[in-house]
Protein backbone atom coordinates (compact mmCIF):
# COMPACT_ATOMS: atom_id res chain seq x y z
CA UNK A 1 0.00 0.00 0.00
CA UNK A 2 1.41 3.38 -1.03
CA UNK A 3 1.66 6.34 1.40
CA UNK A 4 -1.09 8.06 -0.59
CA UNK A 5 -3.41 5.08 -0.12
CA UNK A 6 -2.65 4.98 3.61
CA UNK A 7 -3.41 8.69 3.94
CA UNK A 8 -6.59 8.18 1.95
CA UNK A 9 -7.83 5.44 4.27
CA UNK A 10 -7.09 7.50 7.41
CA UNK A 11 -9.13 10.53 6.31
CA UNK A 12 -12.29 11.19 8.36
CA UNK A 13 -15.64 10.58 6.65
CA UNK A 14 -17.55 13.66 7.84
CA UNK A 15 -19.01 14.41 4.41
CA UNK A 16 -20.16 10.82 3.91
CA UNK A 17 -21.88 10.80 7.31
CA UNK A 18 -23.62 14.10 6.56
CA UNK A 19 -24.63 12.96 3.08
CA UNK A 20 -26.05 9.62 4.20
CA UNK A 21 -27.96 11.35 7.00
CA UNK A 22 -29.50 13.82 4.53
CA UNK A 23 -30.30 11.00 2.08
CA UNK A 24 -32.13 8.97 4.73
CA UNK A 25 -34.07 11.97 6.02
CA UNK A 26 -34.93 13.07 2.47
CA UNK A 27 -36.11 9.59 1.51
CA UNK A 28 -38.59 9.43 4.37
CA UNK A 29 -39.71 13.06 4.09
CA UNK A 30 -40.34 12.77 0.34
CA UNK A 31 -42.15 9.49 0.92
CA UNK A 32 -43.79 10.85 4.04
CA UNK A 33 -46.65 8.35 3.88
CA UNK A 34 -44.17 5.76 5.18
CA UNK A 35 -43.80 7.83 8.36
CA UNK A 36 -47.59 8.16 8.63
CA UNK A 37 -48.01 4.39 8.43
CA UNK A 38 -45.22 3.62 10.91
CA UNK A 39 -45.99 6.23 13.56
CA UNK A 40 -49.72 6.78 12.87
CA UNK A 41 -49.29 10.56 12.63
CA UNK A 42 -50.60 13.17 10.21
CA UNK A 43 -47.88 14.42 7.84
CA UNK A 44 -50.09 16.46 5.49
CA UNK A 45 -47.90 19.49 6.29
CA UNK A 46 -45.21 18.05 4.00
CA UNK A 47 -47.49 17.47 1.02
CA UNK A 48 -47.38 21.10 -0.09
CA UNK A 49 -43.64 21.38 0.52
CA UNK A 50 -42.58 18.35 -1.53
CA UNK A 51 -45.38 18.07 -4.10
CA UNK A 52 -43.02 19.15 -6.88
CA UNK A 53 -39.29 18.59 -6.48
CA UNK A 54 -36.41 19.03 -8.95
CA UNK A 55 -35.89 15.26 -9.14
CA UNK A 56 -37.48 12.48 -11.17
CA UNK A 57 -40.34 11.11 -9.08
CA UNK A 58 -43.33 9.24 -10.46
CA UNK A 59 -46.65 11.05 -9.84
CA UNK A 60 -48.18 7.59 -9.52
CA UNK A 61 -45.91 6.71 -6.61
CA UNK A 62 -48.45 5.88 -3.86
CA UNK A 63 -46.01 6.68 -1.04
CA UNK A 64 -44.97 10.17 -2.16
CA UNK A 65 -48.12 11.73 -3.66
CA UNK A 66 -45.88 14.02 -5.66
CA UNK A 67 -44.10 14.45 -8.95
CA UNK A 68 -40.83 15.80 -10.26
CA UNK A 69 -40.26 18.92 -12.33
CA UNK A 70 -39.75 16.95 -15.53
CA UNK A 71 -43.03 15.04 -15.11
CA UNK A 72 -44.94 18.29 -14.66
CA UNK A 73 -43.19 19.95 -17.62
CA UNK A 74 -43.91 17.01 -19.92
CA UNK A 75 -47.54 16.75 -18.77
CA UNK A 76 -48.22 20.46 -19.39
CA UNK A 77 -46.62 20.36 -22.84
CA UNK A 78 -48.87 17.43 -23.72
CA UNK A 79 -51.82 19.59 -22.64
CA UNK A 80 -50.72 22.35 -25.06
CA UNK A 81 -49.45 24.54 -22.21
CA UNK A 82 -45.87 25.74 -22.01
CA UNK A 83 -44.66 25.79 -18.38
CA UNK A 84 -42.43 28.87 -18.50
CA UNK A 85 -42.44 29.26 -14.71
CA UNK A 86 -41.45 25.67 -13.90
CA UNK A 87 -38.75 25.59 -16.58
CA UNK A 88 -37.46 28.92 -15.27
CA UNK A 89 -37.35 27.57 -11.71
CA UNK A 90 -35.55 24.44 -12.91
CA UNK A 91 -32.94 26.52 -14.73
CA UNK A 92 -32.50 28.77 -11.70
CA UNK A 93 -32.03 25.79 -9.37
CA UNK A 94 -29.54 24.23 -11.79
CA UNK A 95 -27.58 27.47 -11.99
CA UNK A 96 -27.50 27.95 -8.22
CA UNK A 97 -27.07 24.38 -6.99
CA UNK A 98 -26.04 22.37 -10.06
CA UNK A 99 -27.11 18.74 -9.42
CA UNK A 100 -26.87 18.85 -5.64
CA UNK A 101 -30.38 17.36 -5.46
CA UNK A 102 -29.13 14.30 -7.34
CA UNK A 103 -26.23 13.76 -4.99
CA UNK A 104 -27.94 14.40 -1.67
CA UNK A 105 -31.73 14.18 -1.97
CA UNK A 106 -33.04 12.06 -4.87
CA UNK A 107 -34.52 8.79 -3.44
CA UNK A 108 -33.62 6.79 -6.56
CA UNK A 109 -30.04 8.00 -6.29
CA UNK A 110 -29.97 7.02 -2.62
CA UNK A 111 -31.21 3.52 -3.47
CA UNK A 112 -28.40 3.10 -6.01
CA UNK A 113 -25.86 4.31 -3.45
CA UNK A 114 -27.22 1.72 -1.02
CA UNK A 115 -26.84 -1.04 -3.62
CA UNK A 116 -23.23 -0.05 -4.22
CA UNK A 117 -22.22 -0.97 -0.65
CA UNK A 118 -22.54 -4.65 -1.60
CA UNK A 119 -19.68 -4.52 -4.08
CA UNK A 120 -16.12 -5.27 -3.03
CA UNK A 121 -14.59 -3.19 -5.81
CA UNK A 122 -16.05 -0.55 -8.11
CA UNK A 123 -15.85 -1.18 -11.84
CA UNK A 124 -15.65 1.31 -14.70
CA UNK A 125 -16.55 1.24 -18.35
CA UNK A 126 -13.90 2.21 -20.87
CA UNK A 127 -13.80 5.94 -21.60
CA UNK A 128 -15.21 5.40 -25.08
CA UNK A 129 -18.07 3.21 -23.85
CA UNK A 130 -18.88 5.57 -20.99
CA UNK A 131 -19.00 8.60 -23.30
CA UNK A 132 -21.29 6.75 -25.70
CA UNK A 133 -23.64 5.59 -22.94
CA UNK A 134 -24.01 9.10 -21.47
CA UNK A 135 -25.78 10.13 -24.68
CA UNK A 136 -28.58 7.57 -24.15
CA UNK A 137 -30.41 9.71 -21.60
CA UNK A 138 -30.27 12.71 -23.96
CA UNK A 139 -31.78 10.62 -26.75
CA UNK A 140 -34.51 9.41 -24.37
CA UNK A 141 -35.29 12.99 -23.34
CA UNK A 142 -35.39 14.12 -26.99
CA UNK A 143 -37.79 11.31 -27.96
CA UNK A 144 -40.11 12.17 -25.05
CA UNK A 145 -40.11 15.89 -25.84
CA UNK A 146 -40.74 15.41 -29.57
CA UNK A 147 -43.57 12.93 -29.02
CA UNK A 148 -45.28 15.02 -26.33
CA UNK A 149 -44.79 18.34 -28.15
CA UNK A 150 -46.49 16.77 -31.16
CA UNK A 151 -49.33 15.74 -28.86
CA UNK A 152 -49.72 19.28 -27.55
CA UNK A 153 -49.64 20.77 -31.05
CA UNK A 154 -52.22 18.23 -32.23
CA UNK A 155 -54.54 19.27 -29.40
CA UNK A 156 -54.45 22.88 -30.61
CA UNK A 157 -54.70 22.17 -34.35
CA UNK A 158 -57.14 19.26 -34.58
CA UNK A 159 -59.03 17.61 -31.68
CA UNK A 160 -59.82 14.61 -33.91
CA UNK A 161 -56.17 14.09 -34.85
CA UNK A 162 -55.24 14.63 -31.19
CA UNK A 163 -57.49 11.77 -30.07
CA UNK A 164 -56.17 9.44 -32.81
CA UNK A 165 -52.56 10.33 -32.04
CA UNK A 166 -53.07 9.89 -28.31
CA UNK A 167 -54.70 6.50 -28.86
CA UNK A 168 -51.77 5.43 -31.05
CA UNK A 169 -49.32 6.45 -28.34
CA UNK A 170 -51.23 4.32 -25.83
CA UNK A 171 -49.86 4.39 -22.27
CA UNK A 172 -46.93 6.50 -23.45
CA UNK A 173 -49.27 9.48 -23.88
CA UNK A 174 -50.43 9.33 -20.25
CA UNK A 175 -47.10 8.47 -18.64
CA UNK A 176 -44.26 9.19 -21.10
CA UNK A 177 -41.65 9.17 -18.35
CA UNK A 178 -42.99 5.99 -16.78
CA UNK A 179 -41.06 3.71 -19.12
CA UNK A 180 -37.80 5.53 -18.32
CA UNK A 181 -38.31 6.12 -14.59
CA UNK A 182 -36.65 3.90 -12.01
CA UNK A 183 -38.96 5.54 -9.47
CA UNK A 184 -41.98 4.34 -11.44
CA UNK A 185 -40.47 0.88 -11.70
CA UNK A 186 -39.61 0.48 -8.01
CA UNK A 187 -42.67 2.08 -6.45
CA UNK A 188 -45.43 1.40 -9.00
CA UNK A 189 -44.64 -1.18 -11.69
CA UNK A 190 -42.77 -3.75 -9.55
CA UNK A 191 -45.28 -3.81 -6.64
CA UNK A 192 -48.16 -4.21 -9.11
CA UNK A 193 -46.43 -7.09 -10.91
CA UNK A 194 -45.59 -8.83 -7.62
CA UNK A 195 -49.19 -8.41 -6.46
CA UNK A 196 -50.49 -9.85 -9.74
CA UNK A 197 -48.17 -12.85 -9.42
CA UNK A 198 -49.30 -13.44 -5.81
CA UNK A 199 -52.97 -13.14 -6.74
CA UNK A 200 -52.72 -15.39 -9.78
CA UNK A 201 -50.12 -17.76 -8.40
CA UNK A 202 -48.55 -17.77 -11.85
CA UNK A 203 -45.17 -16.18 -12.55
CA UNK A 204 -45.72 -16.75 -16.27
CA UNK A 205 -47.83 -13.58 -16.44
CA UNK A 206 -44.48 -11.80 -16.83
CA UNK A 207 -44.30 -13.31 -20.31
CA UNK A 208 -47.85 -12.43 -21.40
CA UNK A 209 -46.79 -9.27 -23.20
CA UNK A 210 -43.40 -8.09 -24.43
CA UNK A 211 -43.48 -4.61 -22.83
CA UNK A 212 -44.05 -6.00 -19.33
CA UNK A 213 -41.39 -8.65 -19.83
CA UNK A 214 -38.85 -6.14 -21.19
CA UNK A 215 -39.39 -3.49 -18.50
CA UNK A 216 -39.27 -6.03 -15.66
CA UNK A 217 -35.96 -7.58 -16.68
CA UNK A 218 -34.38 -4.40 -18.08
CA UNK A 219 -34.52 -2.61 -14.73
CA UNK A 220 -33.52 -5.75 -12.84
CA UNK A 221 -30.36 -5.71 -14.98
CA UNK A 222 -29.88 -1.97 -14.32
CA UNK A 223 -30.14 -2.55 -10.56
CA UNK A 224 -27.64 -5.42 -10.73
CA UNK A 225 -25.24 -3.25 -12.74
CA UNK A 226 -25.71 -0.45 -10.17
CA UNK A 227 -24.05 -2.70 -7.58
CA UNK A 228 -20.82 -2.66 -9.59
CA UNK A 229 -21.16 0.55 -11.62
CA UNK A 230 -22.27 3.35 -9.25
CA UNK A 231 -25.29 5.46 -10.28
CA UNK A 232 -25.84 3.38 -13.41
CA UNK A 233 -29.36 4.74 -13.93
CA UNK A 234 -28.40 8.35 -13.20
CA UNK A 235 -25.46 8.22 -15.60
CA UNK A 236 -27.16 6.77 -18.64
CA UNK A 237 -30.98 6.72 -18.46
CA UNK A 238 -32.54 9.29 -16.11
CA UNK A 239 -34.43 12.00 -18.09
CA UNK A 240 -34.06 14.48 -15.25
CA UNK A 241 -30.29 13.96 -15.27
CA UNK A 242 -30.33 14.62 -19.02
CA UNK A 243 -32.27 17.87 -18.69
CA UNK A 244 -30.47 19.19 -15.61
CA UNK A 245 -27.03 18.41 -17.07
CA UNK A 246 -27.73 20.83 -19.92
CA UNK A 247 -28.09 23.70 -17.43
CA UNK A 248 -25.75 22.48 -14.68
CA UNK A 249 -22.75 22.90 -16.98
CA UNK A 250 -23.22 26.66 -16.49
CA UNK A 251 -23.90 26.45 -12.75
CA UNK A 252 -22.35 28.90 -10.29
CA UNK A 253 -21.78 26.00 -7.89
CA UNK A 254 -18.84 23.90 -9.05
CA UNK A 255 -15.87 21.96 -7.83
CA UNK A 256 -12.44 23.53 -8.09
CA UNK A 257 -9.02 21.85 -7.97
CA UNK A 258 -5.83 23.39 -6.65
CA UNK A 259 -3.16 22.33 -9.19
CA UNK A 260 -0.37 23.17 -6.72
CA UNK A 261 -1.66 20.72 -4.09
CA UNK A 262 -2.86 18.06 -6.54
CA UNK A 263 -0.38 15.21 -7.11
CA UNK A 264 -1.95 14.21 -10.43
CA UNK A 265 -3.23 10.98 -11.89
CA UNK A 266 0.07 9.09 -11.90
CA UNK A 267 0.93 9.69 -8.26
CA UNK A 268 -2.63 9.64 -6.89
CA UNK A 269 -5.82 9.85 -8.99
CA UNK A 270 -8.00 8.87 -6.02
CA UNK A 271 -10.60 11.51 -6.91
CA UNK A 272 -11.29 9.80 -10.25
CA UNK A 273 -11.33 6.34 -8.68
CA UNK A 274 -14.06 7.25 -6.18
CA UNK A 275 -16.21 9.37 -8.52
CA UNK A 276 -19.55 7.53 -9.00
CA UNK A 277 -20.18 9.39 -12.28
CA UNK A 278 -16.81 8.36 -13.77
CA UNK A 279 -15.76 11.96 -14.44
CA UNK A 280 -12.18 12.53 -15.57
CA UNK A 281 -11.66 15.15 -12.88
CA UNK A 282 -7.97 15.69 -13.65
CA UNK A 283 -8.82 16.56 -17.26
CA UNK A 284 -11.32 19.23 -16.17
CA UNK A 285 -10.56 22.93 -15.76
CA UNK A 286 -9.08 23.41 -12.31
CA UNK A 287 -10.75 26.85 -11.88
CA UNK A 288 -14.18 25.20 -11.72
CA UNK A 289 -15.83 22.19 -13.31
CA UNK A 290 -19.08 20.20 -13.44
CA UNK A 291 -17.92 17.31 -15.60
CA UNK A 292 -20.02 18.51 -18.51
CA UNK A 293 -23.02 18.79 -16.18
CA UNK A 294 -22.61 15.20 -14.99
CA UNK A 295 -21.22 15.97 -11.52
CA UNK A 296 -23.83 15.28 -8.81
CA UNK A 297 -21.78 17.04 -6.11
CA UNK A 298 -21.67 13.97 -3.88
CA UNK A 299 -18.31 15.38 -2.69
CA UNK A 300 -16.65 11.98 -2.45
CA UNK A 301 -13.65 13.35 -4.31
CA UNK A 302 -13.41 16.29 -1.90
CA UNK A 303 -13.60 14.03 1.13
CA UNK A 304 -11.11 11.43 -0.06
CA UNK A 305 -8.46 13.64 -1.66
CA UNK A 306 -5.31 13.08 0.48
CA UNK A 307 -3.96 16.53 -0.40
CA UNK A 308 -7.09 18.69 0.17
CA UNK A 309 -6.78 19.82 -3.43
CA UNK A 310 -10.53 19.87 -4.16
CA UNK A 311 -13.20 22.18 -2.80
CA UNK A 312 -16.64 23.59 -3.56
CA UNK A 313 -16.67 26.91 -5.37
CA UNK A 314 -19.57 29.33 -5.92
CA UNK A 315 -19.39 32.07 -8.48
Amino acid sequence: MTPVDKEHKKRPRYISILRVTIQILSFFLINYIIIELIFQIDMDLFEGLIKILPILNSPRNPISNGAGFVEVIVYMIGQAEFPFLIIGVLILISLLSSRLFCGFICPVGSIQDFLSIFRSKKKQFSRKTHKFLTHIKLVILLIIIIAIMALGIAKVISPIFYIDYKNNLGDFADKPLGYFSLSEYLFVFLPEIIQDIINSGDILILFNDFVTFFIFFFYIIILIFAVYYPRMYCRYICPYAALSSLFSEYSFLKLARNPVKCAGRKECGICEKVCPMQIRILDEKFEGFTGGGECILCLKCVEKCPFNALKLKFG
